[in-house]
Order: structure tokens, then sequence, then C-alpha cells
């Protein structure tokens, strides 16, 4: 029971930080917004003009933060937070394109699933990282690092993929 609680949990999450950004982005003005985006994935602004290299670097970032986040006991609620920025950055940059006219079938099949799942994949890793309060054990138990290894190498697959079909497709 417990472990499909914390699917329902991580999806409440994402769902409720992607709305969030939809709603941000109808807020914040459009110069504000591509600022934003240029910084954390500039292939939604520039598209085909964009470098591979800093998207690729701000989202192995996430990773990373979250990790670093979770080496600390006081900064352990900033792990989820980390995830939950992400999504947000994926719900405004969503709505960004769909602004500007993406086609459907690109983002379809190209942006939305891949950024869904690369999201879902680091609220995953947040949740290994630090447990959500109805999974904490009592007693001292180390966590499970086979884990955190199959979530990263599951994120980084589809990382490499969503960037393949960007380079394939899109440019």
């Amino acid at each position: 029971m417990t472990r499909s609680l914390s699917f329902t949990y991580l999806f409440i999450i994402l769902a409720v930080s992607y709305l969030g950004g939809t709603l941000l982005f109808r807020e914040l003005s459009v110069g504000s917004v591509e600022k934003i985006l240029i910084m954390f994935d500039a292939r939604v602004v520039e598209g085909r003009d964009a470098s591979l290299l800093f998207p690729v670097t701000t989202t192995v970032l996430f990773f990373v933060l979250a990790l670093a986040f979770s080496r600390f006991k006081y900064s352990r609620f900033l792990v989820v937070f980390t995830g939950a920025v992400k999504c947000v950055l994926f719900g405004v940059s969503s709505a960004y394109l769909l602004a500007k006219g993406l086609k459907i079938i690109e983002y379809a099949l190209w942006w939305f699933p891949f950024q869904l799942l690369i999201c879902f994949a680091l609220l995953l890793y947040c949740a290994v990282l630090t447990p959500p309060f109805f999974l904490k054990t009592t007693g001292r138990k180390e966590r499970n690092n086979r884990g955190l290894i199959t979530v990263a190498m599951c994120a980084v697959l589809l990382i490499g993929l969503e960037y393949t079909i960007f380079f394939l497709i899109i440019k």
C-alpha cells in the first residue's frame, strides 16, 4: 500500500508543479520567460540554433543538486523542492512552446513525453534520496544505492534519447 502511495505522491507533486509553471507563464512577460528558459533549456527559445552542452549540464545539475542537498540534515527538505522546481520549469517551457506555435506533432513526440519522464525520474531520484514521510523507517538503515543508480541510469538513457530525437526530428 505504501509503495503505491509514493507514486501517487510523486505524480501529485509533478502535476501541481506543472500546472504552477503554466500559470506562472501567464503571469510573467514573454521577455522574462525567455530569459529564464534560455538559462535552463535554450532549445525551447532558440530551437535549432541551441547548443547541446548547456541544456544537458542544467539537467544533470538538478540531479547533482538533489544529491548535494540530501547529504546534509538541514537541507533535506530542499531535495524534493529541487525536483518540483524542474517540474515548474517544465510547465513554463511547455506553455511557452505551445504559445509560440511549436507544431503539435513535434511537441507530442519530442518535448512533452520526454520532459514528463525526465521530471518523474528526477522526482523518483529525490524520493529515493529522502523518502516521503510515510515511507521513513525507524532505526538506522542506509539508503538503497542500487535504486539510486538504477534511477540515474534510466534518467541518463531518457536524456540521451530525448536529445537524439531532438537532433534527428527537430534539427
